[in-house]
C-alpha cells in the first residue's frame, strides 16, 4: 500500500459543486449518483468541500447551553436571562436553517479549508489524513489545480486486490 500512489486509483472524473450552486442541486446530484461528498471548485481550483454532514448539520437540533442555577446564588437571574436568551433564539435559528435549505448556496455550508492531497502522494499518507480527518474523501490537486478525487473505497479496493 505504501508504493500505490493516489494518482494511480484516482477518480478523475470528479462531480464537482460552485460556491453559487443551491444546495437543494447538491442534495438532488448526491442522491442522484449516490455519492456522500464533493469538492467545490472556482474554475479547477479547489475552495471548499460540501458532504452530507454539512447538509445534515442544517436539519439538526438547535443545542441550548446547560445551565445549573443555584436559587442561592445572587447572581443566578443572570444565568437565567443568559439561558431565556438562547431559548428565545431558537425559532429564528430554525427558520435560518430551514432557508437555507431551501434556498441557501454551496458556499454557505461548505467547509471553507479543504484539505487536498497530491498525485504523488501514497494512497498510506491520504489514509493517514482521511482517519485523523474523519474524511471519506480527499480532493487530488496538482499545481494549484483539481486532477482527482481519492474515496476511501478506493483504498479498501487496493487493499482488496493486494488481499487476493
Amino acid at each position: 500500500m505504501e508504493k500505490t500512489k493516489v494518482g494511480e486509483v484516482m477518480t478523475k472524473d470528479v462531480i464537482t459543486f460552485k460556491p453559487g450552486d443551491k444546495i437543494s442541486h447538491v442534495i438532488e446530484t448526491f442522491r442522484n449518483k449516490k455519492i456522500s461528498g464533493a469538492p467545490v471548485v472556482d474554475g479547477r481550483r479547489v475552495v471548499g468541500v460540501i458532504s452530507e454532514a454539512d447538509i445534515i448539520k442544517l436539519d439538526s437540533p438547535v443545542e441550548l447551553p446547560e445551565v445549573e442555577i443555584n436559587p442561592l446564588n445572587p447572581f443566578a437571574i443572570y444565568e437565567i436571562y443568559s439561558f431565556w436568551n438562547a431559548v428565545k433564539n431558537v425559532p429564528e435559528e430554525l427558520r435560518r436553517r430551514h432557508e437555507l435549505l431551501l434556498n441557501g448556496y454551496v458556499k454557505d455550508v461548505m467547509s471553507k479549508k479543504p484539505v487536498t492531497i497530491s498525485p504523488d502522494a501514497s494512497i498510506s499518507e491520504a489514509a493517514k489524513i482521511m482517519r485523523k480527518n474523519d474524511f471519506n474523501r480527499l480532493p487530488v490537486v496538482d499545481k494549484g489545480k483539481l486532477v482527482g478525487i481519492i474515496a476511501r473505497q478506493d483504498i479498501i479496493s487496493v487493499l482488496a486486490s493486494k488481499a487476493e
